[in-house]
């Protein structure tokens, strides 16, 4: 039995394997969207959102990452092309996550993209939502803006 040469350069098992994971991600959703199956296009919308967070050390870029390519695609999917938030992203790399959640959650009005995620479902996936999950690393004031937002859309119960 030949021996087989290690891989130099090039992608790893494990990224071919998660591009083949992907891969069948987006054929899910397409089929579940051929036959009207929003809750299984959703959930597996859901799966491939979280490859993107996969390999960050800190657990709110692992957080942030999905919504970033949640925001793509439903920006995508209503407009039939590629939205790339090149204002969130310049943020993002000029202040840090902490900074950028803050900031969209203190607007005083809710952004494009946490109207886009409610009405695809994924109000988990808001930055509004992530600050709540993430609370330690927040001031009360984008805590309670955050609450605040959330409950205003209907997205979080009364009292939570």
């Amino acid at each position: 039995m030949a021996k087989m040469k290690p891989r130099r350069g090039g992608a790893s098992n494990s990224d071919h394997t998660t591009a083949l994971n992907q891969e069948k991600l987006i054929t899910e959703m397409t089929k579940a969207k051929r036959l009207g199956r929003d809750d299984v296009y959703v959930e597996a919308f859901k799966q491939l959102c979280r490859a993107a967070g996969r390999g960050q050390d800190d657990p709110l870029d692992a957080a942030f990452a999905p919504v970033m390519m949640a925001l793509e695609h439903v920006f995508a999917d209503k407009a039939g092309e590629s939205r790339r938030l090149s204002r969130t992203k310049q943020t993002l790399s000029r202040y840090g996550i902490v900074h950028t959640l803050g900031e969209l959650a203190l607007k005083s009005k809710a952004s494009d993209g946490f109207i886009k995620l409610l009405e695809f479902g994924v109000a988990d996936m808001t930055a509004e939502m992530l600050i709540l999950k993430h609370r330690d690393r927040f001031d009360d004031e984008v805590i309670l803006a955050a609450e605040d937002r959330l409950r205003e859309f209907g997205a979080l119960e009364h009292g939570s």
